[in-house]
């Protein structure tokens, strides 16, 4: 792809543009699994991530050995009564960790000031509803995180892997054919939307969700150690219909005037 065939790039937020690791979600959905008596591992807190976050409770809720311990514990049954007392709680408790994980990816900011000086322009989509980025995006827009265009969860008939927000913003930047647009996203769930909407599609390694840790607690394992865990990230991006993947959103100007 030339960079003169670019014309819009839409971005994932937790984990792509702020929250190195996506930690601010994975807080809130162990909270509420917790609080309704069935713990969950990180590693099935984050199985889901991306989609409409009630959609997320949804799916856990589904895994057989989560599906096993509604019944058995909690004598009842996994039914959409339990989706949106669990999701309701989720809710209640992340709007105070969105500010506290708001930090952007290093280099991001970086990266938006030579896209836009490259005329590309800069759109967002999320699982968040607009409630939630109503938090988030006032204190990313502080520290320069700001696109031009953001679709939330609940502003579309139907969240990722749906291609509905992806089409909105094309539609709102005049931008066509889909060709000519990017998806970047850290998850299995971005690469789908992408794909459905017939976006070239970008997967986010290091800083988001599928290696899912801090930049400090990166930083404090070994070289071996954190690139398995990268390797490990590429492998299911590219299996989720990722065409590349990059470490961080940081590196799309390197890459883009690699192939102009």
């Amino acid at each position: 792809m030339a960079i003169n065939n670019i014309g819009l790039i839409i971005f994932d937020w937790a984990g792509t543009l702020v929250d190195f690791g996506c930690r601010a979600p994975l807080s809130a959905f162990h909270t509420a699994f917790e609080n309704a008596g069935l713990p969950i591992t990180e590693a099935v807190a984050r199985q889901p991530m991306g989609a409409h976050k009630r959609d997320h409770v949804k799916e856990i809720l589904t895994y057989p050995e989560v599906a096993q311990r509604v019944h058995t514990v909690l004598q009842r049954e996994p039914d959409e009564t339990l989706v949106d007392e669990i999701y309701a709680d989720f809710s209640k408790h992340l709007p105070a960790l969105l500010p506290v994980h708001a930090a952007p990816i290093p280099g991001v900011v970086e990266a938006f000031l030579w896209l836009r000086s490259q005329g590309i322009r800069i759109g967002s989509t999320t699982g968040y509803l607009r409630s939630m980025m109503d938090v988030l995006e006032p204190v990313a827009r502080a520290s320069g995180i700001a696109p031009e265009f953001l679709i939330c969860a609940d502003e579309v008939p139907q969240c990722r892997p749906a291609p509905w927000a992806c089409f909105r913003i094309a539609e709102h930047s005049r931008v066509y054919p889909m060709s000519r647009t990017i998806k970047v996203g850290d998850t299995p769930a971005d690469m789908a939307e992408g794909r459905n909407a017939g976006m070239f599609c970008i997967g986010v390694s290091e800083t988001g969700n599928e290696v899912g840790h801090s930049q400090e607690a990166l930083a404090a394992m070994s070289t071996d150690e954190k690139e398995g865990l990268i390797a490990k990230a590429e492998t299911r991006l590219l299996r989720a219909g990722a065409d590349v993947v990059l470490r961080s959103a940081a590196d799309l100007p390197a890459w883009i005037s690699a192939r102009a």
